[in-house]
């Protein structure tokens, strides 16, 4: 029987294939070596299922990457003249292996920052370029990371080259039929490795998504086709009014709407003032304070006490238990606070947005108030500037540049204590001189953030090491970042033992919450599905704090971030208008608990509502009603109580459809409330 000759071209075409496919499943190894600190017992079984799918995508993008070569050395074959631009091809795929590279370098780093694989909102950080840049090279090591990356590319020149030497060195005994029958096999192989499966249908993201838990889904992904499989998901943010005519009542009954109307989506609410003995002037300085997440303070983690300060706030203050963030970034945990709307746009943050920077906003009810916005670095990031600006009256601005006494820590400007320092010496100076006038005052943190840095000038602050693998148990990805919150814990006392000395504490309230949650697979100081269903990233603390409050208090009861300036508006009593999701949650009778949870950063976006230990949570076509805190955490209760599925889910596609709307509809309602 004669021997089957494979031409050298086809081989060249596999070995390319081939090469690819295993430097992408050992990437997979490395990502897994990496940060298998986030790898849980319960999960090693699954191991084998998802290197067998993850093999699929990286055999994909294996494939995706050699077909211009095949093409290239299909046409060399019927046509000799083409090979003459065989170093072009070579410099072409120096190109193509280099960028693929980056992607994995970005992959990685972008994994370690907020614990998910890249994906195409990654671009976003294109609009902040030089900040970004700035952080990457404080955070990462670019210099090695270019070197390797040119180091990649040559390597790429050198292989593609020879593998074309390879292809044509020998004299293959096909004709043109010989050669067209070849390149239909390699095309059936190639189509049968990139469809994925022996399925109707090919392989898709969501095969990614085999477990419930989000490290091995996140390990399965191939991170340069996630970038392609997000990108279809990211489209310009509008509203569907059908949609939000369809969850109407069920809104407008939880939001407390005085006259419903479906036809005119009216979502108005004129909250009355209080009697003259329950009004009051107090100061008002709200507190975001950088990833304060519920599961890394110490109420959730005493052993290693990272939060000593903010629980003894806690412990004689309003202390929420069951308080969470819509979304996980900074710039739209700052647009929910300020407008009292969820920012629930797809890609962009609500910000970015031009078409809906005119807000209405409840605290220019105040208009005997002065307002601040303290900031350690630019109020340009994100564009929260126009937020802030364009919708807060008169608000005295200060970021950095613009600070008395600053030195800048790394890039995100100033240390939270320095703003601490700041802002305390700002209000202070400027409540004498306004003759007491009360002021309304709001501070961003940024320093509890990579790269983490502790400032020389740190009162007397002190690293403690736990042990990384203490430190990843408890929530934390590394004995930096634990030390990180302890100093952001730390500023936030020194703010503290400084106000209490001015003449304004007594009658200031302070609320201080976290501005979003943040991601940490291992947590074994938390129950696993509120780690698994994501909670992880959205459940933060707020604290209602300062010399009026003289009780101590604990609430249990779910409520969200964009609750909080509505409630400052019934502490204080004052009369106030809003067509918002935000409510005043220490109203009586208080209203029905509850927060919606906006996941953007996956694709399909999650959509989901908590309430108590419940959480309904839907993802693309699949939903399911889940109690996270529940040993059985991912069954699916839905059946079992149909009735609780069908009003939480009614609820959280209500409150997204509807804060897609308000974006468009909440505009000031005239000159009078700029």
């Amino acid at each position: 029987m004669k021997k089957l000759a494979v031409p050298g071209w086809i081989k060249s075409y596999a070995w390319f294939i081939l090469a690819n496919w295993v430097v992408f499943t050992l990437f997979r190894g490395i990502f897994l070596f990496v940060f298998h600190a986030a790898l849980v017992p319960q999960s090693y079984h699954e191991l084998w299922q998802t290197f067998y799918i993850g093999a699929k995508f990286d055999a994909r993008l294996a494939c995706a990457l050699a077909i211009p070569l095949g093409l290239y050395l299909t046409v060399c074959a019927f046509w000799h003249g083409a090979r003459v631009i065989r170093k072009g091809i070579s410099a072409l795929y120096a190109v193509l292996e280099a960028a693929v590279l980056l992607i994995y370098f970005a992959d990685f780093a972008h994994y370690a920052y907020i614990a998910m694989r890249i994906n195409y909102s990654i671009f976003k950080y294109s609009e902040n370029a030089l900040i970004s840049l700035q952080m990457a090279w404080e955070t990462y090591p670019l210099v090695w990371a270019v070197i390797g990356l040119v180091v990649w590319g040559i390597l790429g020149f050198w292989f593609v080259n020879r593998l074309q030497k390879k292809a044509f060195a020998q004299t293959d005994n096909y004709r043109w039929k010989g050669n067209l029958g070849w390149f239909f096999v390699g095309l059936l192989v190639t189509g049968g490795l990139m469809f994925g499966q022996l399925s109707q249908y090919p392989l898709r993201w969501s095969n990614a998504y085999h477990s419930t838990n989000n490290f091995i889904c996140n390990l399965t992904l191939n991170p340069v086709l996630n970038i392609f499989d997000t990108a279809r998901f990211v489209k310009a943010d509008s509203f569907d009014k059908a949609k939000t005519q369809e969850y109407y009542d069920t809104v407008a009954a939880y939001l407390g709407v005085q006259h419903p109307d479906k036809d005119t989506l009216n979502f108005e609410r004129t909250v009355a003032a209080k009697p003259k003995a329950e009004q009051h002037d107090y100061n008002v300085v709200v507190i975001f304070m950088e990833s304060l997440a519920w599961n890394k303070i110490s109420m959730t983690n005493p052993d290693i006490d990272p939060t000593p300060f903010i629980k003894s706030l806690a412990d004689k203050s309003i202390l929420f238990t069951h308080f969470y963030a819509p979304t996980s970034a900074t710039a739209r945990a700052v647009f929910a606070t300020v407008t009292s709307i969820p920012d629930v746009t797809s890609f962009k943050t609500s910000s970015r947005n031009p078409l809906i920077v005119d807000q209405h906003v409840v605290v220019n009810a105040l208009r005997d108030y002065e307002k601040y916005y303290f900031i350690g670095g630019s109020a340009s990031w994100g564009n929260i500037r126009g937020i802030l600006e364009h919708n807060l009256g008169d608000v005295h601005m200060y970021e950095e540049g613009k600070f008395a006494h600053e030195h800048r820590n790394d890039v995100w400007g100033i240390s939270d204590l320095d703003l601490f320092r700041e802002a305390n010496r700002v209000l202070n100076e400027e409540q004498k001189d306004n003759n007491g006038k009360p002021f309304f005052a709001f501070i961003q943190t940024s320093g509890y953030h990579r790269p983490y840095t502790i400032p020389d000038d740190n009162a007397g602050f002190e690293v403690k090491d736990i042990g990384e693998d203490l430190a990843h148990k408890r929530s934390f990805v590394s004995v930096a970042e634990y030390n990180s919150l302890r100093f952001s814990d730390h500023a936030l006392h020194e703010f503290f033992k400084l106000a209490e000395k001015s003449d304004y504490y007594k009658n200031t309230i302070f609320l201080i919450f976290g501005d979003h949650g943040l991601a940490a697979p291992q947590s074994e100081n938390m129950p696993r599905g509120y780690v698994d269903l994501n909670l992880i990233n959205h459940q933060i603390p707020l604290i209602i704090a300062g010399g009026p409050v003289k009780k101590p208090q604990v609430i249990s009861k779910t409520a969200s971030q964009v609750d909080i300036l509505p409630t400052v508006m019934g502490i204080l009593g004052r009369p106030y208008f809003t067509r918002a999701i935000g409510r005043d949650v220490l109203t009586d009778p208080t209203p029905e608990p509850g927060a919606l949870i906006y996941g953007w950063a996956v694709s399909p976006a999650t959509i989901g509502f908590v309430q108590g230990d419940y959480y309904y949570h839907s993802q693309g076509e699949k939903e399911g009603l889940y109690k996270y805190a529940a040993d059985n955490y991912n069954e699916d209760i839905s059946k079992k109580e149909p009735q609780r599925f069908e009003h939480m889910k009614a609820l959280a596609k209500g409150l997204y459809e509807t804060s897609r709307y308000q974006f468009y509809h909440n505009q000031k309602r005239d000159e009078r409330d700029d």
